[in-house]
């Protein structure tokens, strides 16, 4: 009897150790950062400014930067007693042109304003029921991070230049003299775009592996998201919007062994993928990694079929939208499985190399930029060949993103640059940065302030998880934190993980006793998708064989 008592006390005091020592050793875990929803963000903001309307064109209620994330935007609120126009002139300063648009008639006026000035005092008039009001808003400088452009050549257009950034920098507009006069904070990148129904199209914010964003945004030049659209394989390079809204998208194949050869269409209603275009099987590839690398990508209606270039693959090919059948291609050195594909070179031409921004000018009839030069092809269908019809040379060889216009709009490095056919600079800014594309559009286009509550759609589904393994002993040093400068940050999507890892072999680890999930983490960043997992884990990092005790946990769900 006795020594089974003495059994039971020393099991007590045994349990009562293990509990304090964990107990200290959760206390040391604290939450990683959490950023918050930008929807639950602008709907608070939202609930704020416009829980009351009642001010009067005397008095308006001004708001500058409404939505919290671009900066060089106001809203202006007021009621009038008639249903009546407004007029909006924001002033143009030394010599610029000022920016005008009249709002639909109303009673209950929310106006956004584009196209202030940073750091200045800009004068803003609102004409109404035939009254004037004129309003100083004054702008904040633009943060210390912000490279300022350099002009090279002003132009007189009343349009403005939209360009986002390679990698690092803000997505921003600039009109003929250089100002900046629309900017948004937020890692966005890739292409921008105008839709049809006057919004813009983006990335996401949130980037899920190297440079893949999560999907796409669409929001206004205030700030405010309509929609945000989750693809599980992400977004890159390229979007295109289909004559029946839907959007068709550059992304991945997350079960393949290849990458950015995948191509989806997104319902814009629902999110959903309602059309895959997996290019490494209708081509019949054998190769593994980036080797076609879609880079543009652009949908005829007259033909019913997408053209895509393939800048790796130095091919642009013709692809069926219904049937996915290969129509053609172009390329100087084809795989022989598809050369019976290949139309034919009427005349010299320049064959793609390094194919990049593919630009429709009708149905037989396209323009890309080919290493330095513009090439334009025209397509012979009853003959099967292609002639070059224009060649556009630039001003370096280096990779060049083209928009058309009345002219050319080339992005080539940290340069913008407009230029006619026979090569002549309009307009040319440089930025101290690497720049992605640039697209010349107005401020306005069909401006209606909505506030319809913002929509997050799609899915970025489960993350893939490897191999299981215990924890046995997780060093403690700390030093590992600092020496790869490791970085976590949970969002509403997921745990982002990042730091210098250059070539180690490194492993997330996230553990809740009764689960234990392990991720592969390839290159300098991993995204954990929140799909699938619940609960509160602690965060573990294996590099190159070794297990780190990171100090910190994290919330699902």
């Amino acid at each position: 009897m006795r020594k089974r008592l003495l059994k039971y006390v020393f099991l007590v005091i045994i349990t009562f150790l293990v509990s304090i020592n964990m107990y200290d050793y959760i206390e040391s875990f604290t939450s990683v950062s959490v950023e918050e929803d930008i929807l639950s963000i602008q709907h608070n903001k939202e609930s704020e400014f416009l829980s009351n309307t009642n001010y009067s064109l005397e008095e308006p209620n001004v708001i500058l930067n409404p939505y919290g994330n671009s900066p060089l935007s106001a809203l202006i609120i007021f009621q009038t007693k008639d249903l009546t126009t407004a007029d909006v002139t924001v002033k143009g300063k030394d010599g610029a042109s000022d920016i005008s648009h009249t709002f639909i008639p109303s009673k209950v006026h929310i106006l956004p304003i584009y196209g202030l000035y940073a750091d200045y005092e800009n004068k803003v008039i609102i004409e109404s029921s035939g009254k004037v009001k004129e309003l100083t808003i004054k702008t904040d400088k633009l943060p210390d991070d912000f490279i300022k452009p350099t002009l090279i050549k002003e132009s007189s257009t009343s349009d403005f230049y939209f360009t986002t950034p390679e990698t690092a920098g803000y997505t921003a507009a600039y009109d003929g003299f250089g100002e900046v006069r629309w900017y948004v904070t937020g890692d966005y990148k890739w292409d921008i775009q105008r839709l049809n129904n006057g919004h813009i199209l983006m990335s996401s914010d949130k980037t899920i592996s190297g440079n893949y964003s999560a999907g796409l945004m669409e929001m206004d030049l205030l700030g405010k998201v309509y929609f945000e659209y989750l693809i599980p394989g992400g977004y890159h390079h390229n979007v295109f919007e289909l004559n029946n809204g839907n959007l068709l998208v550059i992304s991945n194949n997350k079960e393949a062994n290849t990458i950015e050869d995948y191509i989806v269409e997104i319902d814009r209603n629902t999110g959903n993928i309602v059309k895959e275009i997996d290019l490494n099987k209708i081509l019949s590839n054998k190769k593994k990694g980036n080797w076609f690398k879609a880079s543009s990508l652009f949908y005829d209606a007259g033909t019913n079929s997408i053209t895509i270039s393939g800048y790796n693959s130095n091919m642009i090919v013709n692809i069926h939208y219904s049937s996915l059948n290969i129509n053609w291609v172009i390329g100087k050195n084809v795989p022989d499985h598809l050369k019976s594909y290949s139309l034919n070179a009427d005349g010299d031409v320049s064959f793609p190399s390094n194919p990049l921004s593919l630009k429709y000018l009708n149905s037989n009839e396209f323009s890309f930029v080919n290493k330095g030069v513009i090439s334009t092809y025209k397509i012979d269908y009853s003959n099967r060949s292609f002639k070059e019809t224009e060649n556009v040379k630039l001003s370096s060889s280096l990779d060049a993103y083209l928009e058309i216009d009345d002219s050319y709009i080339v992005t080539q490095n940290n340069d913008i640059k407009e230029i006619n056919s026979d090569g002549d600079t309009m307009f040319e800014l440089k930025i101290n940065s690497p720049l992605y594309n640039t697209k010349k559009m107005s401020l306005y286009a069909n401006e209606i302030y909505t506030d319809v509550q913002g929509i997050r759609l799609g899915s970025l589904g489960n993350s893939k998880t490897s191999s299981d393994y215990f924890i046995i002993n997780p060093s403690t040093d700390k030093s590992v934190i600092k020496k790869y400068n490791i970085k976590l940050k949970k969002d509403v999507l997921g745990l982002n993980i990042s730091g210098n890892f250059d070539k180690s072999k490194v492993q997330l680890i996230l553990d809740n006793v009764l689960d234990k999930k392990i991720y592969d983490v390839n290159g300098n960043s991993r995204y954990i998708n929140e799909e699938g997992i619940k609960g509160k884990y602690y965060i573990y990092i294996k590099i190159d064989g070794k297990i780190y005790k990171i100090y910190k946990y994290v919330m699902f769900g």
